[in-house]
């Protein structure tokens, strides 16, 4: 039985998925153990030695505070010694709360009796001096720092557990770890080795017909319409074969329809036209005989649009051509800043006669493999547009920009600009630009579909930005080689 590629995917992936499926959860138990005790180290056994500091810290500020005030009689130390009272009782009964061992909390508990104890001794001692009645002060003394001592040293118990149940935590975890990731490494390499096989059966039973396939279309590409494509599995690629076969068939119906139509729009457009031309100019010349002044007039309109018309069917046929592929061009290495500056010599003195200001900014870039007639029809198209569509008195900007793979040229004119709706289309055929009164501008609607045309046919990019009665900016791109 001959199983349909997705059949064959659904297969292969629920495979590769079950065994994915194994790995991921053995990995998410193990994870959440680890997360678990990491979790327990981080708030619970980390905190509790922060907390010891702190309350070590305090403590003997405590006593500081104690004996400065038992020295100096200075309510303000003592006021400063119930601050860090108060300060150690608020640690103490936040250091309860972050551990769970039993012997932990006990020490805690038995230095909270023991800070009691301190407390109280302080606070007598005030009495006393306050009272200024003689008191053993020494006596006094050798109690507190008897207590304070005592509570060091149950601190330091509780770092010691603290310490303890982190490394025996860390030493679970290792051999947790270590455990984890042999049986990790088992599972993954099986699933691996499993994978790469059932992965490389089904893309080589997909892979080989689209090959062939693959092939066919680079014949195609070249002109070859032969319909001798054949592939038999999987199914669904069978069917497409055979649809490409049906569309070579009709590729090379559409292909000599095509060569039919060129060689007969070139005969009976052409060769028309250029007697129509040639036919008035020699009337214009007088050998048919003399002509009156208002004949001459019409002969010269019928003149101009002879030009027109052969002009409109070149452009047409040549935009026919590149959409056909049939165009060949002529790659070369050129400088765009010589042929910038060619077009615009070309283009000059239309701008100066409507007082136009070119200003151009283009730059010496590297040289790029470009047709360079069809770039100078490129560039002629778009200034010749930007001299068009400029008003009087109005002015032209040319840049040029140098990217890592690509070089941009940008043209940007002052002139009636393009509705936002009209931005889409004006690179499509026959398409016009609506000026903002409303009135067509006179053109072909060929130019920006040719530029276009050529602009993709050497890897580049073309587009445009407008503001209406502000002025529009054209852009092109092409690649370095």
């Amino acid at each position: 039985m001959r199983l349909s590629i997705f059949a064959r995917l659904v297969i292969s992936y629920l495979l590769l998925f079950s065994m994915l499926a194994g790995v991921s959860l053995y990995f998410i138990y193990h994870l959440s153990r680890f997360n678990q005790t990491t979790r327990s180290i981080i708030l619970n056994d980390t905190s509790i030695l922060e907390y010891s500091k702190q309350l070590s810290d305090a403590l003997l500020s405590e006593s500081r505070y104690d004996r400065k005030f038992v020295i100096l009689k200075d309510e303000a130390l003592y006021e400063n010694y119930l601050l860090a009272e108060n300060e150690f009782n608020q640690l103490l009964k936040e250091a309860v709360t972050k551990t769970t061992s039993e012997e932990i909390i006990l020490l805690f508990y038995t230095i909270g009796a023991q800070h009691q104890k301190f407390g109280r001794l302080v606070s007598e001692e005030r009495e006393l001096i306050r009272n200024a009645r003689s008191y053993p002060a020494e006596q006094y003394a050798a109690e507190k720092k008897k207590i304070a001592d005592t509570i060091i040293e149950q601190l330091k118990k509780i770092r010691h557990s603290s310490e303890k149940n982190i490394f025996t935590k860390i030493v679970n975890l290792s051999e947790s770890g270590d455990k984890a990731k042999n049986v990790a490494i088992m599972i993954s390499i099986f699933a691996l080795s499993t994978g790469l096989i059932v992965a490389f059966i089904i893309t080589r039973s997909i892979k080989k017909p689209l090959d062939v396939m693959r092939a066919k279309t680079i014949k195609i590409s070249q002109g070859n319409f032969r319909g001798d494509l054949e592939v038999t599995s999987p199914p669904v690629i069978a069917e497409l074969a055979a649809a490409i076969n049906t569309m070579c068939h009709k590729l090379q119906e559409v292909d000599d329809i095509k060569s039919d139509f060129f060689a007969h729009m070139s005969h009976e457009l052409r060769t028309p036209l250029a007697s129509i031309k040639e036919g008035t100019s020699m009337l214009l010349e007088g050998l048919g005989g003399g002509i009156t002044a208002k004949q001459q007039r019409i002969l010269k309109i019928i003149v101009q649009a002879s030009n027109r018309l052969i002009d409109l069917v070149n452009s047409l046929l040549d935009l026919s051509k590149m959409e056909a592929g049939m165009l060949k061009y002529q790659y070369a290495a050129t400088d765009l800043y010589f042929l910038v500056n060619k077009s615009l010599e070309e283009l000059t003195p239309l701008a100066e006669a409507k007082h136009i200001y070119i200003d151009n900014k283009c730059l010496a870039l590297q040289t790029v493999n470009v047709d360079q007639e069809r770039m100078l029809q490129v560039l002629r198209n778009i200034i010749g547009n930007a001299i068009k569509f400029t008003p009087e008195d109005g002015s032209i900007k040319l840049e040029t920009h140098e990217k890592e793979d690509f070089v941009e040229i940008a043209v940007h004119d002052t002139g009636i600009g393009i509705r936002e709706e009209d931005l889409g289309r004006i690179f499509h055929k026959f398409q016009q630009i609506v000026a903002a009164k409303g009135e067509k501008i006179m053109g072909t609607g060929l130019g920006l579909a040719t530029v276009k045309q050529i602009i993709h046919a050497h890897g580049g990019k073309v587009w445009a930005t407008s503001q209406e009665g502000r002025g529009s900016t054209f852009y092109f791109t092409l690649p370095l080689p």
